[in-house]
């Protein structure tokens, strides 16, 4: 497969030995529009080195084009009095407002029209061309050009008082940052001192740098807000008083950094100690040693072509979505995430793809650990999944606790395995975005994904006190639509070798006859 998906598109993971996806995927040009690219999935943009050369340039061509407009509307209203010299000089008549507000009525505009008013405002204020006209063609040719100049210096001036807040974007910025942890928390998604320790790691990486009218703080929280409220770069820009081509510009350079980070912080980790556990939750630890993190799927909204909608289209909902898959460890902390798979792929799929493509950059784990996952997966070496046709879901022993070995055995590994639905679920929860995507071109939303992930795991690393994390921690029982075709149907085409199976069928008969005898 080489990290591309049945339908061409390219799947792509932090971990992943494949090109940065900035170095092929293409924007779109936003000259004209204003808000996030929309409909097409193609276009030709600038890399992040190139972007970063080019503010000076368009600034100096937003000058002009201002220059420009300012310039034409001078000319036009040279143009006009002209226009109304030489109406005054061909009808020598003595001044009669009386003659010329009959004149308005014979053409039948009502009094609020703007036509009528700017006809009230030339003939009754400027003494230069307050003549009556000889016909009504004449009237009617004049006021329509005063009116249509006036639009024009209008519409000028109210874009140059279309950002007047008195609260300027790095003010607002700076008001997060030393503000109430409580609104930086609301507007980003995260606490005040995440957000500065964020802030503080971009700096000292180097991945962003200021420029001459907005700090790298400021892109930052712009790319949080988009992420964490699903905000569309017309909201941002009135919050943070820049056009929406800088916001544009602004929140794919952070896109871009976001990629690096992803590669620092979504790695498998080298400990097998846990954290951020209950007691409860390391006695679970204690029935399944070998056991060093959960493996699942889940589904992201995703926006795509109309020609591409069938591959995406999950579980009759008439939605199109892309498919994750994640592994984590105990703590909560995701340490591999492959995004950009179809919907209706199933997440066995998924997986064996993925393990077995070279660039993937897999970890697998060693001999004698192995993943905890669903009974989506095949039972093998390294894949601990729980017996079939046998209850499992945490919801199914709500009324009626374990009885068999088998019922034991799987409530116990649900239990433990549910660390990964509880991630997920704190994912969700702080950046609604995964929920509803917004239309950019795919790899754009795929690269979101892999970020929205990767400050996830910066918040929980860091250890610092989050709402989301306490609101989803061990003894919550949360589970979501898994990915691929519904439960009860399973995938046989992977063959994982008979020596796996067995060794994994085995160790499962062991741990799940131990519970029994400890009872």
């Amino acid at each position: 497969m080489k990290g591309s998906t049945s339908n061409g598109f390219e799947s792509w993971g932090p971990s992943s030995t494949l090109p940065h996806p900035s170095e092929e995927v293409f924007d779109h040009n936003l000259n004209g529009i204003e808000d996030f690219e929309c409909t097409q999935m193609d276009g030709q943009t600038l890399g992040a080195s190139e972007e970063s050369s080019v503010p000076t340039k368009k600034r100096g061509e937003k000058r002009k084009d201002k220059e420009t407009i300012n310039s034409k509307i001078i000319e036009v209203g040279d143009n006009i009095n002209e226009v109304a010299k030489m109406l005054i000089e061909k009808h020598q008549l003595s001044n009669d407002m009386d003659a010329c507000m009959d004149k308005l009525e014979t053409l039948g505009w009502e009094e609020l029209d703007a036509k009528y008013q700017t006809a009230l405002l030339l003939f009754g204020e400027s003494a230069d061309i307050r003549k009556p006209m000889d016909s009504d063609e004449e009237i009617i040719v004049f006021i329509y050009l005063c009116w249509c100049w006036l639009r024009l210096a209008t519409r000028a001036n109210e874009r140059i008082r279309d950002l007047d807040s008195a609260l300027t974007g790095h003010a607002y910025t700076q008001e997060l940052l030393h503000g109430s942890s409580t609104q930086c928390h609301e507007m980003m998604r995260l606490s005040r001192d995440a957000f500065v320790l964020l802030c503080n790691h971009f700096r000292q990486k180097n991945w962003l740098q200021s420029g001459r009218s907005i700090s790298f703080e400021e892109k930052l929280a712009m790319f949080l807000i988009v992420i964490g409220h699903n905000e569309r770069f017309r909201i941002v820009k009135r919050r943070f008083q820049h056009s929406t081509e800088t916001i544009h510009r602004c929140f794919h350079e952070v896109l871009n950094a976001m990629m690096n980070f992803a590669r620092e912080v979504i790695v498998p980790t080298s400990s097998n100690a846990i954290t951020n556990t209950s007691e409860r939750h390391r006695k679970l630890k204690q029935i399944f040693p070998g056991a060093i993190g959960a493996l699942d799927g889940t589904l992201v909204h995703a926006v795509v072509p109309a020609d591409q909608q069938t591959r995406y289209r999950g579980r009759g909902k008439g939605e199109c979505f892309q498919n994750v898959l994640a592994i984590c460890d105990f703590d909560m902390i995701f340490t591999f995430v492959w995004a950009g798979w179809e919907g209706i792929a199933h997440d066995s799929r998924v997986l064996k793809e993925v393990a077995f493509n070279q660039t993937s950059g897999f970890p697998f784990p060693p001999t004698d650990k192995y993943y905890l996952c669903d009974a989506a997966y095949t039972n093998t070496r390294g894949f601990m999944t729980p017996y079939r046709n046998t209850r499992y879901w945490l919801a199914d022993f709500r009324r009626r606790r374990a009885l068999t070995k088998e019922e034991r055995f799987n409530h116990a590994h649900a239990q433990l395995r549910n660390v990964i639905e509880r991630a997920y679920g704190v994912l969700k929860a702080r950046f609604p975005i995964l929920k509803q995507m917004a239309p950019f071109s795919f790899p754009k939303q795929r690269d979101i994904v892999i970020a929205c992930f990767a400050v996830h795991n910066f918040i929980r690393k860091c250890n610092i006190h989050d709402q989301l994390f306490m609101a989803y921690d061990e003894n919550t029982v949360f589970s979501e639509i898994q990915g691929g075709v519904s439960d009860g149907q399973f995938v046989h085409d992977i063959e994982w070798g008979s020596q796996g199976i067995e060794y994994m069928t085995s160790l499962r008969d062991q741990i799940a006859n131990q519970l029994v005898a400890n009872d």
